[in-house]
This record gives C-alpha cells, sequence and structure tokens, in this order.
C-alpha cells in the first residue's frame, strides 16, 4: 500500500470513527449484532469499518480476550467520561475503576464509558484448579454455568470459543477457491457453521459478525453466550472450557 492509499484509509477510518464510532460503541453495550447496528446508523458506513470499530471496543471493554484470563484483569483502569456543568457544556474526566465491583449477571458488557485505556500491569498465571464436567453429578450445563457466574460475577466469567479457522488450513482454503466458496477471514469454522441450525436467527448473527481473529479466543460469559454454547454443546457442537476467575475455577467441557 504506498502512502498515499494508507492517508485515505487513516482519514477515512478517522472520519467513520468520529461520525458514528459512538452509536457503534453504544448499540454494542446493548445487544445488538453487528448487522443490526449497520441498519440502525444515520451514517452510510461501509460494514468492514463498522465491524473494525466493534471489535475494537469488543476487546477494550474485555468482552473478548485472545488469551487465556489472567490476573491482569483484576487490575484497574482508567477511563474518561463525560461530564456536563451547570451551564451544560462538556468535558471529559479521567477516572479510575475496580471492576471488582462488577458483579451483576447482565445481557450485555458492563462498560459504558466514552473511553478507557488500560493501566500497565504485571501479567500473572492463575493456579486453576481444574474439573471436568460431568453432567450426571453437576447437571444441566447452563444451569450450572449461571450459578457459576452468579458466585463470581459476570465480568470475571469466560468460556473459549473454538470458532475461527484453524490456523495456516492451507488445503482447505485451496479446496474452497477450486469451488469458486469466497470464505471471509476471521469467519467461523465449518464444524460450528454446520451446526448453526440450533441457534435462533440473532444469535447466528452475532457470531457471524465477529471476526474470529485465531482459532481459540474467550468471551465473557454473558447470558447470549451462555445460552450459544448451551445450545452448542446440546448439537454435539462444543467442547471447551470456562473460566471463573474470582474463584481461580476452570471448567473443562468435554464434547458430547
Amino acid at each position: 500500500m504506498d502512502e498515499t492509499s494508507y492517508f485515505q484509509n487513516a482519514l477515512s477510518s478517522f472520519v467513520t470513527d468520529a461520525a458514528c464510532g459512538g452509536a457503534v460503541r453504544h448499540l454494542t453495550d446493548i445487544g445488538y449484532t453487528l448487522d443490526q447496528i449497520v441498519d440502525r446508523l444515520d451514517y452510510p458506513a461501509p460494514r468492514a469499518k463498522v465491524q473494525r470499530i466493534m471489535m475494537a471496543y469488543l476487546y477494550e471493554s474485555r468482552v473478548l480476550l485472545l488469551e487465556e484470563p489472567t490476573e491482569e484483569l483484576f487490575a484497574p483502569q482508567e477511563q474518561f467520561v463525560q461530564v456536563q456543568d451547570a451551564y451544560g457544556r462538556r468535558s471529559f474526566r479521567k477516572i479510575e475503576v475496580d471492576y471488582k465491583s462488577q458483579t451483576n449477571m447482565t445481557s450485555t458488557p458492563d462498560l459504558t464509558a466514552a473511553s478507557q485505556r488500560n493501566k500497565m500491569a504485571q501479567t500473572r498465571e492463575i493456579l486453576w484448579k481444574e474439573s471436568v464436567y460431568e453432567p450426571k453429578r453437576d447437571g444441566k450445563l447452563t444451569e450450572l454455568l449461571y450459578r457459576k457466574c452468579k458466585e463470581g460475577g459476570e465480568t470475571y466469567s469466560y468460556v473459549s470459543c473454538p470458532f475461527g479457522e484453524p490456523a495456516g488450513d492451507q488445503y482447505s482454503q485451496i479446496g474452497e477457491k477450486e469451488q469458486g466458496v469466497q470464505s471471509e477471514q476471521g469467519g467461523l469454522c465449518a464444524a460450528v457453521e454446520d451446526k448453526m441450525g440450533c441457534l435462533n436467527g440473532r444469535q447466528r448473527e452475532y457470531l457471524r459478525g465477529i471476526r474470529w481473529e485465531k482459532p481459540v479466543v474467550y468471551h465473557r460469559l454473558n447470558r447470549r453466550m451462555l445460552e450459544i454454547i448451551g445450545k452448542l454443546y446440546e448439537a454435539g457442537a462444543y467442547s471447551g472450557a470456562c473460566f471463573f476467575v474470582t474463584g481461580q475455577e476452570k471448567i473443562a467441557i468435554p464434547a458430547r
């Protein structure tokens, strides 16, 4: 990419973010899927750019993690929140938020600040207390996970999502090209796509709107993801692990 094209793309991304970035982040917060966000925007933003803003916010707000949860999740963060004085003048004020206080089970992400940036924190490994899910002993999977989220807090509860295409899967990509199939980078892997019929339309839309940048990423175990994992497990399309950081508990979920 030459310097002019790079500058034009950077400028275009800046304009898009300035015009609709706040709306994208707000709609992501209240549970809209990518397609719903694109349809809702007044500004005619390309889907790819809306997705880029949405994905950046999901990582920024720790709804998605690229690596297993660590002690870094407990580090306070700095946020810039908008305040308004008695004369209606608006400004931004920096505050520090301790996420240990966020323990409620909600349908949507916990963070709604205008913007934030992580403080530098030392990443420490967690000595997990590991167990394996057994239906006869533990009962229905969704009920078990819901109880664990209530005990430790949704903010510190994550589930592994092995939904991305395997890294370096060159043979499948060659086969798709020979058949004239265009697979979107960061799309869902074939194993999950084949079982998507067990999900409702909005759940399928949500998964397809996320860029699965690695074969496995980690999603906060909010109600939406809890229901998705439960349905995929029942359909024989899920195996992975749940991480409850507050209690340092890791539950492996074998395939049915």
